[in-house]
């Protein structure tokens, strides 16, 4: 009897460290992509990739984006706005984004806003329809004056492709496969014991 618990218990534990594993990969985060000429920053937001950083007038108007590898559909965006010259956050500026599709589609719009909780960061988001190259236009107004950046930004098309979201399927496939040939081999050991103890 002592034989036959020991390589169970053995394929038990390899099932539920294959199982562990599965749950790590689908739990991690996705790695994000960054566009090209995109500067890294310690004071990036968890998600987001900086698209760019420019000097607008008397801002420095700093860019970033989630997802990092935008498909056509919802981008955010994340605008930080600093005085070019002394380099603080400006926490009172009106802040307004365009997307305009370099092919086809509508010019989008929607205001940054910050609030009291996160005063540094002007959140917003556009439904880019489209594929293609989009040039991200960055007005800002206040007491300082105004400036305006544009910044470019490739949007891929929504493809259903194993680089996606088909990871999950096939590690829940996997695990699945584990679990089953793991019932079947249980199955198999113990009708060979029970023949065992008959004869």
């Amino acid at each position: 009897m002592e034989t036959i618990t020991l390589p169970m218990r053995r394929h038990v534990a390899v099932l539920f460290a294959l199982a562990a594993i599965a749950f790590a990969l689908l739990v991690s985060p996705a790695v994000a992509v960054a566009q090209d000429g995109a500067q890294e920053d310690a004071e990036q937001i968890v998600g987001y990739v900086i698209l760019g950083e420019e000097i607008a007038g008397p801002y420095l108007i700093q860019v970033q984006l989630s997802p990092g590898a935008p498909q056509e559909g919802i981008v955010r965006f994340a605008v930080r706005i600093r005085d070019s010259q002394t380099g603080e956050d400006i926490d009172d500026a009106i802040v307004r984004v365009f997307g305009t599709p370099s092919e086809q589609g509508e010019k989008q719009y929607t205001p940054g806003l910050n609030s009291p909780f996160d005063p540094v960061f002007y959140l917003a988001q556009l439904e880019l329809e489209n594929a293609g190259i989009w040039a991200i236009d960055v007005e800002v107004e206040s007491e300082l004056g105004s400036g305006a950046t544009v910044l470019s930004l490739r949007v891929n098309p929504r493809t259903r492709g194993v680089t996606e979201g088909n990871w999950g399927t096939i590690l829940f496939l996997l695990v699945s496969l584990a679990f089953v040939s793991g019932a079947s081999w249980l199955w198999y050991s113990s009708k060979k014991a029970r023949r065992g103890q008959h004869s």
